[in-house]
This record gives C-alpha cells, structure tokens and sequence, in this order.
C-alpha cells in the first residue's frame, strides 16, 4: 500500500520582519472590508460638507454686508441724535422770559406802620407765620410784636443777607430791634416777583442750579421715581425687574420702570406717543445722555423740566415754579410733607393736583412719606409729624390781575432798550420802583369805591378809573391801575385814556405867577364876569357855583377852585406863559394855547398828569417819573440801570411854596371831605371836574406819596360826580388802607412862612385873631404889619 509522504522544502532563515506577530485571516480581512467601506464613506463626506459650508459662508457674507449696510443710516440715526441732544441741552434748553421784581420794602425805624399792615405784607410775601421766627421765611406775632426772619435777595444795589427781626409799634411808629434786643435803624423786605414780560400765556418756569436744589428734594425725588440714579447708566435693569414683579404682584401697573434720565428724555425731546420705535430712541437718548453729561446736570435739568400743573392755559414746570404755584414761597422753604405733595404730582399731574383733587393729593403724599421712611430717608418722628398735617395749598393772587397794567408799562420802557425777543428768552431780571402793598390798596380802593358809587348814584353802570402812584421824593411809580374792574383787561385807561383835565391845570399856572415873584398867596384876584373872543366866537366861563366872589387873594382863589379868578391870573401873567409853564413841567403832548386851557381844556392822560404834578410833590427833588431801576442777567450781572433826570425847570422854593398853598384846599377849599375823614393827616390835594361832569379828577399828595386819580366813562357821556364826591372818594380809602406820612411845615432856603393878616396885605402880631401861617418867596412877603392893638 502506498502512502503519500511530505514532501520536505528547503528551509529559510527568517527575516528580522518576520518576528512580527501574524494577523490571523479573519483579521485581514475584516480590516480589508473596513478599509473599503472608509474609503467609500470619505469618498461622498467631503462633497457634502463642502456644500453646507459654502452657504453658511455665502450667508454670513450676505448678512456681514447687510449689517455694514444698515450700520450706515442706524449709526447716522445715532449720531444725530446724539447731535440733537448736546445741541439742546448745552445750548439754551428753555426759553424763560424776563423776570419782573417790585421794589424791596425798606422798614425804617420811626416810619408810620401799623401791625396789621406789616403782617400782611408779610403774608404776601410768602412768609408762614408759626410759633416762632428761626427758619427763614417765618414769621411769628403775639398782641404787640410781629417777629420775622427775612429773606437774603440780590439786586443791583448790592447782597442783603437773611437778617432776624422783632417789630413793635409804639404809637403807631415800627421800632426794630434784633433779637437780642439790639434796635437798628432798618430792615429790607425782599423784592417780590409780580410777573414775566412775554411769556406768552403756555409755561411758567423758575429755573434753579444744581446748587440751588434743596437736598430734601433730591433725597425725596430718587426715593420714589429712580433710587438707582446715581449707579445706572441711563436705563436700569433692576428698576425695570423691581417693577415688574411689584406689577405682578399687585396684578396691575403700580410702577414704573424709566429711570430719571428717560423721563428728562420724554419731556425734553420726545412726544407723548406711545410706539416700540419711540421706546427705542428714548433709551438710546437716554444712554447718550448719560454718557455725555454728569448727574448733576441730568438731575438739575430734571427739576428745572418737569411738568407738574396746569394754571388755566400756563403749564407749570419744574419745582420752583410749582412751588410758588401751590404753595406760594421759594422751594427750600417747603416742610418735608409740601416736598413730598410736589414729588407726589409727577406720577400724574392732573391726577395729584392737590388744589383740584386734595384727597387723593393727600393719600398720595403719604405713599411717598411712607417710601422715605422706608429708606430711611427720614425719621420715624418725622413721617409721624408730616403724616399727620393736613394738605394746605396757598392760592397766589393772579399777579396779571393785580399787576398787569405795570407789567405793560414795564414792557413800554424797555422795548427802547432791549428787542422782546431777548426780553421773552434770556431769563433776565427786571428790578422795578413797584409797591406790591400800595399796588393792592390802589386795587382794593378803587373797586371798592366804583362799586359803592355805582350803588348810590344813577347813570354811572359804565363808570372807569384809573390811578397813577408815585414815591412823593424820587418819581417811582409806585402802582399802577387802568380799570376799575378788579381784574387786568390789556387796555390801561392809565395811559390811554386822555381826557380834559379839569381844575387839575390850575397849580402850575399858580406856580408861575409865584415864581415870577410879581405875585403871593396875597394878591387879589378879580373874580367877575369875564368874556373872551376866540376864533370870532365869545366865550363866557363860568365858576362851578355860578356865582362871582369878588377880589379874593390868591390863596383862596386857588383852595376854592374858583375859575374867573384863575383865569384873571392867566390872563395878567400870559396865556402863552400858561402854556410854557406846562410844557416846562413835563406836559409833552401837543395842545394849542387859548383861555380854555387855562380851566383844563388840555387832554392828558392820567400817567402824564402824574408826571405833570412830580415836581410839584417832591418840591423839585424829582421831574421825571421812573419805572424800571435796572436789568439784571440771570446771573447777576447787570446789564442797565435807569435814572431819572432829577432837573427842574422850578426853583425848590417856589415848588415847595405852591405845595404848601395846596395844603389850604383840605382846610378852606374843595378837599374837605378828605380832610374830615383823615383829621392828622396833612396832605396837599386839587380836585378837578370837566363840564357836564364828564371826568372826576383827584390829585392828592403826602411825604410819601403823589397820587391821580380820573373817573370816567369810555363813551365820555356826561356823569353826575364831581372831582369831590368821586375820584377824592377813592383817595380817602386809599390813604386810610396805607396810612402815609404827613407833609412836613419845613421850607427849603428861599422860602419862608409868615404870619399874616387874613384880609390884608400885611404880617400879622400873635396877638391878632385874623392871622394865618403862609409861605412865601424870600423878597416877597409884607413889608407893614398889623399890630393888633386896639384903643379903648
């Protein structure tokens, strides 16, 4: 049997490789298919990849240019917005008109002053009367004294600090002492504010510098609408997360979420619409605001921008103003619970109005009381205090009412000197000669007494008037009214009601005769029929009574108002002089001289006729009148002061001699009536009355003040007053609502007072019982006198 046997091969000798380990076959080739399908899979991966990547590339570069495209206009958005907003708010951001101020109120020891009248003035003022006198702008009174820690004010006379005073009235005279006791010779009531020039009639704004700002209010203000002011950087995250969860838990819009700088930003810049687009600008602004500008000047424009009231057709910004709107006194003096009141109105203006809705005012005044004693802003004490006081608002009188015939006047003086487009934008001070105490006496008398009249005598339904006050020494206006209405009507019968003046012409021709020294209070004049031709008519005057006095001397003639006397007078010293004398004391309008004039057929205005009688009151310290005393810049630099000519075409002796003869008029002549009703005062004063009773003239002066008054109608029909039983009516109240000073019996050199015979032309011994006192011109009095003594 055959066997198959090996077949033996010749060996090798292994290589260095083949020390490798073997893969097995079922390795191999597993790897191998593996291989193959690594290879397939990278073979389809790499064209798919470069597919996606190529549209993600094509995408990015499509979107990269349309953001660089629409970067373009967004980034010109941005920046002229930013332009917009530094252009506003570094440049003027509100159009503040021109300030007007009244003369401050100088309290003189000696001068005659009721309690009752300081108190009110006070009150006026603005100052709150308490317990005591130790904040500024208080005021304290018992049964004799009245205590007041004044005001500090500026102007173009100098600073005056806030001073600490006792007043007491002794007899009827102010004594001023401090409080330590010490008495002081005076002390200045701080100018008041009586209106703006225009304004218009669309906002009301008194601007303040961050320094200004009451502390308290800020503390008040960051409390309750933005306490993360001072950390975010325009908008703030966690304001918006604070109010949304309170939102959320109250389960409806109980708070806000816009921080201080986005509400400036919506006052200032933005409207009242409500859109995603203007939400967008607002932060955008309000991001760049506070980027460009500190905090100080976010938070002063705040307070200076911020709408809270509407006075009639006047919106109400900013604190200041607010403050004096419903509460009437400067911001710094307000308690914490008035602070919180106007911190209270922001969140709705119309809503919080605490004169229109004080209850709800009120309850929200005490959720703001209540956010400051959380926060520790204030005192458990404190808020105890203020949650307990009642909500009192101060009604302001409308200052156009009151004082809107000045305001005009105001605005005539100065539109020599400044355009209105500076004096309605420059935020300027005008510091005037105005009495806000003698500018309410005026108000109060004349309605008064129109209405009185009105009552007692038919025909006079359509009955005017007008008054003009001047400071009695230097000219100052120092009132001004146009109707007798009670209220600012924008047509001043003060200046433009030029009517005849009457018996009011008859002093300055009295004051000529005197001053050419031909003539006394003495010499007789003829009071007899007389007939004038003029213009180839014949005039026949009559005097008021329609009787004939025979000679009277002129004293008389003048005190009685006698008309046939005067115009003898006239005629002997010229008609032409007549007329030269009247133009030399003011009278610039033009007339054409003829006897009438010398009974008052010359039409003035009562503002003229007041400049006419300025010389004559102050006995030549003053000829012209003055309105306006300087122009202040916000700032305090003074741009103009104003000055009077002081020249008189008089002597003083002869201005002070005829002031004195006026005197006789409340003794012997026409001014009785005031007389009996002011029995110590003593007052110089001519009526004067029109035919047919058209005009009811009255001119009264004290040492304090020269006054004119007309009544009248518009239509100049024919009335049934006279200058005595109207215009001089007025006056009276006047007077006795200011409680002036007594004309002196002193005379400047060159005049002299004699004791003379009644009668006669001669001086009179103690001894004679037909004497009286008159003043006379150095040279010119009597040279024979009267003994007085008698043989048995």
């Amino acid at each position: 049997m055959s066997k198959t046997r090996p077949v033996n091969r010749p060996t090798k000798k292994p290589s260095a490789s083949s020390n490798k380990p073997k893969k097995s076959s079922t390795a191999n080739s597993t790897s191998k298919k593996t291989s193959r399908k690594t290879s397939r899979s990278r073979g389809k991966k790499p064209i798919k990849q470069s597919w996606f990547k190529a549209l993600i590339k094509r995408l990015f570069i499509i979107c990269f240019v349309l953001g660089l495209i629409a970067a373009i206009p967004i980034s010109a958005w941005v920046w002229w917005l930013d332009k917009e907003l530094v252009q506003h708010f570094e440049g003027q951001k509100w159009q503040v008109p021109a300030e007007v101020y009244s003369a401050p109120t100088l309290l003189r020891s000696g001068d005659q002053w009721r309690k009752q009248d300081l108190e009110k003035s006070l009150q006026q003022a603005g100052y709150r009367f308490g317990r005591n006198s130790q904040e500024i702008g208080w005021a304290a009174r018992s049964s004799t004294k009245v205590s007041a820690h004044l005001r500090s004010f500026s102007d173009h006379t100098g600073t005056y600090p806030a001073q600490r005073r006792i007043f007491s009235f002794p007899d009827g005279h102010l004594q001023i002492k401090t409080v330590a006791g010490r008495k002081v010779t005076s002390a200045i009531l701080e100018p008041q504010l009586i209106g703006h020039l225009y304004g218009g009639n669309s906002e009301s704004r008194i601007l303040l510098t961050y320094d200004e700002i009451p502390r308290h209010l800020i503390d008040t203000l960051l409390a309750v609408e933005d306490r993360d002011f001072y950390e975010h950087i325009g908008i703030s995250f966690t304001g918006i997360a604070r109010a949304f969860w309170v939102n959320l838990q109250a389960g409806s819009r109980r708070q806000g979420g816009s921080t201080l700088t986005q509400q400036l930003i919506k006052n200032m810049y933005l409207s009242s619409e409500r859109s995603y687009s203007r939400k967008i600008r607002e932060v955008i602004m309000a991001l760049l605001m506070e980027y460009r500008f500190s905090k100080q000047e976010i938070l002063t424009a705040y307070v200076n921008e911020v709408y809270l009231a509407q006075h009639g057709n006047k919106a109400i910004h900013g604190f200041a103003a607010a403050s004096q709107h419903f509460f009437a006194r400067p911001l710094k003096e307000l308690s914490i619970d008035e602070m919180a009141t106007l911190v209270g109105t922001v969140k709705g203006p119309s809503l919080y109005n605490p004169k229109r809705h004080p209850k709800r005012a009120k309850e929200r005044r005490d959720v703001v009381l209540n956010l400051l004693y959380q926060q520790d802003f204030i005192t458990q004490a404190q808020y105890k205090v203020s949650l307990s006081k009642a909500l009192k608002t101060r009604t302001q009188a409308g200052t156009r009412s009151l004082y809107g015939d000045f305001l005009d006047l105001v605005a005539f003086q100065l539109s020599r000197d400044f355009d209105k487009t500076t004096l309605a934008t420059q935020s300027l001070k005008i510091y005037t000669g105005l009495d806000t105490r003698v500018q309410q006496a005026v108000l109060e008398s004349m309605t008064s007494q129109v209405k009185s009249l009105k009552r007692a005598k038919k025909g006079l339904k359509d009955l005017q008037g007008a008054i003009v006050v001047t400071d009695a020494h230097n000219g100052q206006v120092k009132a001004i009214l146009g109707s007798s209405d009670g209220h600012y009507t924008g047509f001043n019968r003060a200046l433009a009601a030029v009517r005849p003046i009457g018996s009011l012409v008859k002093p300055p021709i009295y004051l000529e005769a005197l001053a050419n020294r031909s003539f006394t209070w003495l010499t007789l004049l003829e009071d007899d029929e007389t007939r004038f031709e003029v213009g180839g008519e014949i005039w026949e005057p009559e005097n008021f009574d329609h009787k004939y006095h025979g000679n009277v001397p002129m004293y008389q003639a003048l005190a009685k108002s006698y008309n046939l006397a005067t115009l003898d007078l006239a005629y002997r010293i010229g008609f032409e002089e007549v007329g030269d004398a009247l133009r030399r004391l003011g009278v610039e309008r033009e007339f054409t001289m003829f006897p009438a004039v010398a009974l008052g057929a010359i039409e003035l205005s009562p503002f003229e006729v007041a400049r006419l009688y300025q010389p004559i009151a102050s006995a030549g310290e003053s000829s012209q009148l003055g309105i306006v005393a300087s122009v202040l810049t916000s700032e305090g630099e003074v741009l103009k002061e104003f000055s009077q000519d002081t020249r008189v075409p008089y002597s003083k002796a002869a201005l002070a001699t005829l002031r004195d003869g006026m005197k006789l008029s409340a003794q012997i002549g026409t001014t009785r009536a005031a007389q009996a009703a002011l029995p110590n005062l003593v007052f110089a004063a001519k009526t004067g009355t029109t035919n047919q009773q058209r005009d009811s003239w009255y001119q009264g002066i004290t040492a304090d003040y020269s006054t004119t008054i007309w009544l009248g109608a518009d239509d100049n029909h024919p009335l049934s007053i006279t200058g005595s039983s109207g215009a001089q009516k007025v006056w009276i109240e006047m007077m006795k609502r200011l409680n002036p000073t007594s004309l002196e019996d002193v005379l400047p050199q060159g005049s002299e007072y004699f004791q003379v015979s009644r009668n006669e032309f001669k001086l009179a011994a103690d001894r004679c019982d037909d004497k009286m006192t008159l003043s006379f011109l150095k040279g010119t009095e009597p040279d024979d006198k009267n003994f007085c003594i008698w043989p048995f």
